[in-house]
């Protein structure tokens, strides 16, 4: 048994049920992406072993920035093109 195996659970489950909003297919998909991210995390760090394993977590962090602030750029737009013009 691995006394330090949930170590950094909640952080992930809570990035994958925010970029994945909650939705089944979403989260399926945001898990992928955390998956392949932490997998190449580990294939780069036994690669290269002058960068290490935080580099992964900041460029998961950036990637939830990124995908936040997309969201608010198109949610300004989509919300625009759904107000009714009353006509006379």
């Amino acid at each position: 048994m691995l006394l330090d195996f949930p170590n950094g659970a909640g952080f992930v489950g809570i990035a994958v049920a925010l970029m994945g909003r909650n939705h089944p297919l979403g989260i399926f998909l945001a898990a992928v992406l955390f998956g392949a991210l932490y997998q190449g995390g580990s294939q780069l760090s036994f690669d290269m072993p002058h960068i290490n394993r935080d580099l992964i977590v900041v460029i998961q962090g950036l990637v939830i920035l990124m995908c936040g602030a997309l969201e608010m750029c198109f949610a300004h737009r989509s919300r625009r093109s759904l107000v009714v013009v009353p006509l006379k």
